[in-house]
C-alpha cells in the first residue's frame, strides 16, 4: 500500500505534498528540484495569507496563539499557526521566512515578551498551561531544535525534557482518583499535577534531543497508561488556578480529546495520529495501533477511502490542521490530503 500511495501522490497531490515526499519518505531530491518546487508552493493563496502577514521583524499577523477576525487575525496570518503551516508545507529552516520568524521570538518588542514564559523548573502547579509550549513545540516544528541562537529565556533542550517528564508521570498514578479533584464546582486537576497535553506531544514528535532505547520504552509504557485510564467523556476537566477555572491546553484526558476523536474508536485524527507514529510508539500501543489498523482496513485496493471527513476537519488552528492541498473542490486534493498523512503515519510507525 505504501508504494502505490507514494506513486498516486507523485503524480495528483500538491506541490508541498511532492516536496516533502521526495525528502522525507525517499531522501532523493536534489536542491534544484526542491527550490523548484518551493516556487510552486509559494504563490499558493494560503502561504501568500502567512507571509504578507510577516512583520519587518519576522513575526507573523497581529497574535501568537489563536484567531480573532475582531482584531484582524486569521486562521492562518498569526505566529504559532503561520510558522507551523510553512514547516508543514515544506519551507526548510534556512528559508528565509521561517528564519525571520523564529528570530522573532528574540526580539525586544514588548508585544512578544508573552512568548518569553520559561518553563517552570521544580515547583510545578499549573496543569497543561503556558505559552511556553506552543512555542517551544512550534519553534522545534520549523527545525530549530538545534538551530535557536543561544537566549536567556528559551531553553529548547529544558523544553523537551519537560515534555518527557509529563508523559512519564502519568505512571505515578493508579487511577483517575488520583489526577482528578472531583470535590469542586467543576472538576480539575489536582494541584501540582504534570500531566501530558497535545504541545507536550508535538514537542517530543519533532524533536532528538530525548530519544534513547530507554526513553523511548518508558514513553511506551506512558502511554499504554495514559490510554488505559477511564477518561471523562462526558465532563471537561479544567486546570483551577486561584479562583478561575481555565481549559487546558488539550490535555490528554477530557472530552476535547473526544470531540477530537483520539478517545473515541469509530474516529481518526490525522494530526495527532502522526505525531504518535513520529514518537515510534504505535506498534507498541494497542489502542493506537487497533486505531491505526482499522483506518487502513477502510482503504480498498484504489486508494478509495470509506471514511467521513468535512471540510471544517482540515482548518488549520492551534490544535490541529493537516490540509496542505489549496481546496477540496476537487476530489483527488481532499484524497491527496489524507493519504499523505496515512503516509506519515505508516512511514513513522514502521
Amino acid at each position: 500500500m505504501k508504494n502505490k500511495i507514494i506513486e498516486f501522490l507523485l503524480e495528483n497531490a500538491n506541490p508541498s505534498i511532492v516536496l516533502r515526499i521526495k525528502k522525507e519518505i525517499l531522501n532523493d531530491i536534489t536542491p534544484k528540484e526542491e527550490t523548484d518546487l518551493l516556487e510552486r508552493i509559494i504563490p499558493e493563496k494560503n502561504v501568500q495569507t502567512v507571509i504578507q502577514s510577516q512583520k519587518p521583524d519576522g513575526w507573523f499577523g497581529n497574535a501568537f496563539h489563536g484567531s480573532s477576525p475582531t482584531q484582524g487575525v486569521g486562521m492562518y496570518n498569526n505566529m504559532e499557526v503561520g510558522l507551523r503551516y510553512l514547516a508543514e508545507k515544506g519551507f526548510p529552516p534556512e528559508n528565509r521566512y521561517i528564519k525571520r520568524a523564529v528570530h522573532s521570538f528574540l526580539s525586544d518588542e514588548p508585544h512578544y515578551r508573552e512568548c518569553r514564559m520559561k518553563a517552570p523548573e521544580d515547583d510545578y502547579t499549573v496543569t497543561a498551561l503556558g505559552l511556553f509550549l506552543p512555542r517551544s513545540s512550534v519553534i522545534i516544528r520549523a527545525g530549530y531544535e538545534y538551530l535557536l541562537p543561544p537566549n536567556d529565556y528559551i531553553n529548547l533542550a529544558h523544553d523537551i525534557e519537560f515534555s518527557f517528564k509529563t508523559f512519564i508521570n502519568v505512571l505515578q498514578y493508579p487511577n483517575m482518583d488520583d489526577v482528578i479533584d472531583t470535590g469542586k464546582r467543576k472538576l480539575c486537576f489536582k494541584p501540582g499535577i504534570l500531566w501530558p497535553c497535545s504541545y507536550d506531544l508535538r514537542i517530543l514528535a519533532h524533536s532528538q534531543k530525548w530519544r534513547n532505547e530507554n526513553n523511548t520504552a518508558l514513553l511506551i509504557k506512558a502511554m499504554n497508561r495514559l490510554f488505559s485510564f477511564n477518561h471523562v467523556r462526558n465532563k471537561n476537566i479544567y486546570t483551577k488556578i486561584k479562583s478561575f477555572y481555565k481549559s487546558p491546553c488539550l490535555a490528554f484526558i477530557h472530552n476535547q480529546m473526544f470531540c477530537l476523536g483520539l478517545m473515541d474508536e469509530n474516529y481518526f485524527n490525522f494530526d495527532l495520529m502522526e505525531l504518535f507514529a513520529r514518537c515510534g510508539v504505535i506498534k507498541h500501543v494497542d489502542f493506537l495501533s487497533d486505531k491505526l489498523g482499522r483506518f487502513l482496513s477502510k482503504i480498498d485496493s484504489d486508494l478509495n477511502i470509506d471514511h467521513i471527513i468535512n471540510s471544517k476537519e482540515r482548518d488549520w488552528g492551534p490544535y490541529s490542521g493537516f490540509a496542505l492541498e489549496e481546496d477540496w473542490k476537487i476530489r483527488k486534493r481532499k484524497q491527496s490530503d489524507i493519504l499523505f498523512r496515512i503516509l506519515l503515519i505508516i512511514h513513522y510507525a514502521e
